[in-house]
């Protein structure tokens, strides 16, 4: 005799699968079909709340709806001069960087001529190192 699968057991709770003969056979399947069902009614179960309960909560809804409102806009204000601060404290740090020393122009214009008379791409000149004996 073939035992219903857990497949069988989740159509079969829901209405997809007709009872069949194996579980007036199988007291087995029978009973965790029952068992099934059983948890499935206490799950949808609505739960219970009391009046009380109810009331306590519409009271705090109406309590906190005449509440007035936290004012916002301040911080508004604290938050953008902040990041106001933060933009001029960056700049004024960028512009404050020591700069790379100043070559003449002879120097830069024999850089120059020596790259680009050149044949190999200066890529390549770090990995001379690595070959070098």
């Amino acid at each position: 005799m073939k035992h219903w699968t857990e497949t069988d057991f989740e159509q079969g709770l829901y209405g997809l699968k007709d009872r069949d003969a194996h579980l007036d056979e199988c007291p087995e399947c029978r009973g965790e079909l029952e068992r099934l069902t059983q948890e499935r009614r206490r799950v949808a179960a609505q739960p219970e709340v009391s009046r009380e309960f109810l009331e306590a909560q519409r009271r705090n809804i109406y309590r906190r709806l005449e509440e007035p409102r936290r004012n916002w806009v301040a911080w508004r204000w604290v938050i953008s001069a902040a990041m106001l601060l933060a933009l001029a404290l960056g700049l004024t740090l960028q512009r404050s960087r020591p700069t790379a020393p100043a070559i003449s122009d002879d120097q830069l214009f024999s850089d120059l001529s020596r790259m680009e008379q050149s044949a190999e791409p200066k890529a390549i000149q770090p990995l001379h190192s690595l070959f070098e004996e």
